[in-house]
């Protein structure tokens, strides 16, 4: 696994995220680890009480049972929204198999209640920015971050973003009729490992990610992105 990147890295402080994180945290703490590891196919080693979480390329490490996160072999803490969710992948994962049908978010549960706002703040800024990109730099951008390049648009990316919870980019480039488009998806069986709120979270990670290692590696000035 890689080293992690600077912007993946977090501070710690919990912020506005300490009434989820402490819900997140009480839920974790009261579930058994082994059993927790099996439903979430992640490690768990019991000497260090320590689960070992595959994440965007990177490994984590999650003490038990207090929860903290941090980049396996460091002190260094992934950001406050990153975190929460590997909390959360924990806590609810149910073993659920991958299901290979691929779905919008609309399709998960509740998931139109948060549409609008995941294809503005996720999706849109994806389609916008792929304008003028190389699609060779994108495509090792996307290893770098422990993903796999594939068919079915212009550049189809699939992410790990965890052990069991995948999330798939396609972007097309634009052309003389069409603007850039992008979209995201997963697996139908994601809410069995995370609530949509959570879904909506990584999968802009996944997004930002993207865009800020190939600003990066071309010195590209597109806009900030806010982890």
């Amino acid at each position: 696994m890689n080293e992690p990147l600077a912007y993946m890295i977090g501070k710690s402080e919990i912020g506005h995220y300490k009434s989820a994180f402490n819900k997140s945290l009480k839920l974790f703490s009261s579930l058994d680890p082994v059993e927790m590891a099996a439903r979430s196919r992640t490690e768990y080693d019991p000497v260090i009480s320590m689960f070992t979480v595959n994440s965007f390329g990177r490994e984590i490490s999650v003490s038990y049972p207090d929860g903290c996160v941090t980049f396996r072999g460091t002190s260094l803490l992934p950001v406050m929204g990153w975190r929460l969710i590997i909390l959360n992948y924990l806590g609810r994962a149910d073993g659920t198999p991958l299901l290979g049908q691929e779905i919008s978010y609309r399709e998960l549960a509740d998931g139109m209640v948060f549409f609008n706002a995941f294809q503005r703040e996720s999706i849109y800024p994806l389609g916008r920015w792929i304008a003028g990109k190389s699609p060779d730099l994108i495509s090792s951008t996307i290893i770098t971050l422990g993903g796999t390049v594939r068919d079915g648009a212009d550049i189809a990316a699939v992410f790990q973003a965890l052990p069991c919870f995948p999330v798939i980019i396609k972007l097309w480039f634009p052309d003389e009729e069409l603007p850039g488009s992008a979209n995201i998806l997963f697996d139908s069986s994601a809410n069995r490992y995370l609530h949509t709120e959570d879904i909506a979270a990584l999968g802009g990670y996944a997004a930002a990610f993207l865009i800020k290692e190939y600003q990066i590696r071309t010195g590209e000035n597109w806009r900030q992105i806010t982890l």
